[in-house]
């Protein structure tokens, strides 16, 4: 009878060991179940190429290395969604062992779409992104970690016109306002891990922007000839003539340059230019009118009619050159 407390006392500390070893398991498991700590991989991206810069079908074509290091990259890899991409292609792909995790990686080669915006052209400046988003499993079970060190970009042949000003990765979550018909989801909505990778991009190459306003100078610089003749009764014939040529010209140039670069924009940079352009020729064309009617069986009052016109016209086109340079310089700012 005298061992009876001491074994009681022995198996009461035993099923406290017990529970205190067995709360802190079911404790986690308790959390996983209720979407605790996910499953996280290291995911990192090095563009080796870019070409096919589409500005009319709003795309650019990428090849690029992608990998993952976590408990199961492989999987990482095959549930991968390219999220902004028209088409990929994929191609060796590899997986390795490295002690507790694995390394995976394939190269990509796709069609990316991409909203070219040209309001600024020739001073544009564009981010070029690629998004990498978990296709299966929510951010609560399967989470990304942007491999900040090893992610970059080293194009093999530069891209005509253009420079490469840098790049960036970085995670956030994509949100979905359904769940995807899940029967078991607690939600009405769904959260995804997504990396987006944005190259920055820069024009280098004006050579378009000459070819678009070539003809618009070209008119202008005719109607600032046409005002060295002054307005008289001979002179006024050859005077409208010029004026109605200019007119013209910057008419066809600002249709051109709506077809190349599109009309979705806004008023573009070369949109403005051309109004500017045809403002000041529909002001010496006034102008012109206006001193040729004061001229009528005028006797008097020739000099003050011929300065009016002179520096109606200098002005019209000092207020051309003005304008001009503030939209640049502003266009140049905003890139």
């Amino acid at each position: 009878m005298s061992h009876r407390p001491a074994c009681r006392g022995r198996l009461t500390s035993a099923v406290a060991t017990t529970l205190a070893l067995l709360l802190p398991l079911l404790a986690a498991a308790q959390a996983s179940a209720q979407g605790g700590t996910p499953d996280r991989h290291r995911i990192g991206l090095y563009v080796s190429d870019l070409y096919s810069l589409d500005l009319m079908r709003d795309t650019f074509g990428a090849s690029f290395w992608v990998w993952a290091v976590g408990p199961d990259s492989a999987l990482a890899l095959q549930t991968m969604e390219f999220a902004n991409a028209d088409q990929v292609t994929v191609s060796l792909e590899s997986t390795v062992p490295r002690g507790a995790v694995s390394w995976s990686q394939r190269k990509v080669t796709g069609t990316f779409r991409q909203a070219w915006d040209l309001r600024n052209f020739p001073f544009d400046r564009h981010s070029l992104e690629i998004l990498l988003e978990e296709g299966v499993q929510e951010e609560g079970s399967f989470a990304y970690e942007a491999d900040l060190a090893n992610s970059g970009y080293g194009l093999q042949a530069p891209v005509e016109g253009w420079r490469v000003a840098g790049m960036r990765v970085e995670v956030v979550t994509a949100t979905y306002a359904t769940s995807f018909g899940d029967p078991a989801a607690s939600s009405p909505e769904s959260r995804f891990s997504r990396m987006r990778a944005v190259l920055q991009l820069e024009r280098v190459d004006y050579t378009g922007f000459l070819k678009l306003t070539a003809a618009l100078y070209a008119g202008v610089l005719v109607c600032a000839i046409g005002c060295l003749m002054h307005v008289t009764a001979t002179t006024f014939s050859a005077r409208i003539s010029l004026l109605v040529a200019s007119l013209f010209s910057l008419v066809f140039s600002m249709r051109a340059a709506s077809l190349t670069l599109g009309s979705e924009h806004g008023a573009t940079l070369i949109d403005k230019l051309h109004m500017v352009g045809l403002t000041y020729v529909v002001v010496v064309t006034a102008v012109t009118v206006l001193v040729r009617s004061r001229l009528e069986g005028a006797t008097e009052g020739m000099p003050a009619l011929i300065r009016l016109d002179r520096w109606s016209c200098l002005g019209a086109a000092g207020l051309f050159v003005l304008a001009n340079v503030w939209l640049m310089l502003q266009a140049a700012h905003r890139g």
